[in-house]
């Protein structure tokens, strides 16, 4: 079988099975360079030596529309990819898996970057007024923003519940009890990802929710939580786009929709929470992501005692 018609079964059955779309695009953006790099020649033939020439390219030459080099994450997501189709075509094909023999690059997770209290506080100052405004004849002014509700409870949201992205495009109204803060994540198709869960507000969110919601009147239970200034649902882009120019109002750089996840579980941890009560709010499957958020605040403590510790203070 040809390589790019095994790609096309690979690509049909992870869609069948519910993969995340973002992933099944990586997937699939990745085998179809591997195929331009090594031709469409039969599965069976390809080696572990042609796989491993596909990452070292990727490595050292291969540039973006951009005419950037892949970040180490990228490069990551595609031996994953790699690994995945080999597996597969194991399982469904039975041709051996050259992927044995190639080593998972290099990669070192990102530093994880919460939001401070000040940066959170500009943010919220920046969702109410525009930027000041000057003309020739008079003083400088600020407008209050038409979408200053919305973009308030969109923060204290993030904030409070630490969701994803995606979880966040997905909520209705009816997924919202006001009375309780609960909100109700739905497990996205296969639930590989996004698991079924409650999440929580606390009572300044809520407020913040009810007055958006009710500047709207009355939206209908399956009507999407939040709306965009064209009345339609947000999409993870324009969640991004918002929370970006959000942040360039206020001064805050690095603005997007996963370091209110990372801000929400250490603060959470911070705040006397214990890491098997935020591993269910976050929807992990391990605790392998929480360890990382635990990891910054007992270094939090260790700096935190190395500037009180008494014995040291008085010099004993």
């Amino acid at each position: 079988m040809r390589l790019s018609k095994a790609i096309e079964g690979f690509l049909l059955e992870i869609t069948a099975a519910g993969y995340n779309p973002n992933t099944i695009s990586n997937y699939r953006f990745y085998l179809h360079l591997l195929t331009e790099q090594v031709g469409d020649i039969p599965i069976e033939d390809i080696t572990s030596e042609h796989l491993l020439a596909f990452i070292a390219w990727l490595q050292t030459e291969y540039t973006s529309r951009r005419k950037r080099p892949l970040a180490p994450a990228s490069i990551d997501n595609a031996w994953k990819g790699i690994r995945s189709f080999f597996r597969w075509a194991h399982n469904t094909l039975g041709i051996p898996r050259p992927d044995l023999l190639l080593p998972r690059p290099r990669y070192e997770a990102p530093v994880i970057q919460p939001f401070t209290e000040h940066e959170i506080r500009a943010l919220l100052k920046a969702t109410e007024y525009t930027r000041e405004a000057r003309g020739k004849r008079r003083k400088g002014y600020v407008q209050r923003r038409p979408t200053a509700l919305r973009d308030k409870a969109i923060l204290l949201l993030l904030l409070d519940t630490g969701i994803r992205s995606g979880e966040f495009c997905r909520l209705r109204v009816q997924d919202v009890d006001l009375e309780t803060g609960s909100v109700f994540i739905r497990a996205f198709r296969s639930g590989r990802k996004t698991k079924s869960r409650f999440v929580y507000l606390g009572r300044k969110a809520r407020r913040a929710l009810w007055r958006y919601l009710a500047s709207r009147g009355n939206p209908l239970p399956e009507d999407p939580l939040f709306l965009t200034n064209e009345m339609r649902p947000f999409s993870q882009a324009v969640l991004r786009h918002l929370l970006r120019r959000l942040g360039e109002r206020a001064g805050v750089p690095n603005v997007y929709p996963h370091r209110f996840r990372h801000t929400f579980a250490i603060q959470y941890l911070r705040n006397g929470g214990d890491v098997f009560t935020l591993q269910r709010l976050l929807g992990h499957s391990s605790l392998d992501m929480v360890r990382r958020y635990l990891h910054i605040v007992r270094s939090d403590l260790e700096t935190a005692h190395r500037t009180a510790s008494p014995v040291d203070r008085w010099r004993l």
